[in-house]
């Protein structure tokens, strides 16, 4: 795991890669921006309260500016999904590069339409979002709520990584199997994911690198004989 750390790093720093990487902090960003404006101008045109005697309309207007504030601290808790999900649209383009540098002899992946990996992606994205705003009753205690957080979206986004990486060159019947065995690989792989998750701006790398990093896992894990093509 220590290596696919460090490999997935020094993926970062390849051309092709680099390409992939700000589409993706792109798309993030403005998917992200989109949905802040959209809930925020939904709070400023929704009247709460209206005027309260003696102090007037700006308790509404508090709120409003509250309300947008937590709109956005909300999303940037929700950020992991979101890129969980640009990952997912490419996928296919990111395996490719890291197994041209790493593995040029591995066989074709078996054949996969984007559609398959973009379901894999809203599933997992959607299990993210409803997770951790179950979480979110736990954010008045800072050190709980971060321990539980990192586990569960260690958990989810091992997994998460682990489809969209293993369905390539595995069946689900299979990769099930495989991820059983190796529960433990993916459940450190997915936690240092989801404390990369949790900082933020660094964690813009997260479809690049969480793809790259587990990639690596699964090659150095996976039998030998599961390299024959799965069409």
């Amino acid at each position: 795991m220590v290596s696919a750390f460090f490999k997935a790093l020094g993926d970062l720093g390849d051309r092709r890669a680099r390409s992939v990487l700000l589409q993706s902090i792109g798309l993030s960003l403005v998917t992200a921006l989109a949905l802040w404006a959209g809930l925020a101008w939904l709070l400023s045109s929704t009247e709460l309260i209206g005027d309260v005697p003696f102090v007037g309309g700006w308790l509404e207007t508090a709120i409003d500016w509250l309300g947008s504030i937590a709109a956005l601290i909300l999303l940037v808790l929700l950020l992991p999904a979101f890129l969980g999900l640009c990952a997912s649209l490419y996928i296919d383009t990111i395996c490719r590069v890291v197994e041209a540098r790493h593995y040029p002899r591995l066989q074709p992946p078996r054949n996969q339409s984007i559609t398959e990996a973009i379901i894999v992606g809203a599933k997992f994205g959607a299990l993210l979002i409803i997770f951790n705003l179950l979480l979110l009753v736990l954010i008045v205690f800072p050190p709980i709520y971060f321990v539980v957080g990192w586990a569960v979206n260690g958990h989810l986004l091992g997994r998460e990584y682990l489809e969209m990486v293993g369905f390539r060159r595995m069946d689900p019947p299979h990769l099930r199997t495989y991820r059983h065995a190796q529960r433990n690989q993916i459940f450190l792989s997915g936690l240092m994911l989801a404390v990369i998750a949790s900082i933020p701006v660094v964690n813009l790398i997260l479809p690049l690198f969480g793809t790259a990093m587990m990639l690596h896992v699964f090659e150095a894990t996976r039998p030998v004989e599961s390299t024959d093509i799965v069409i």
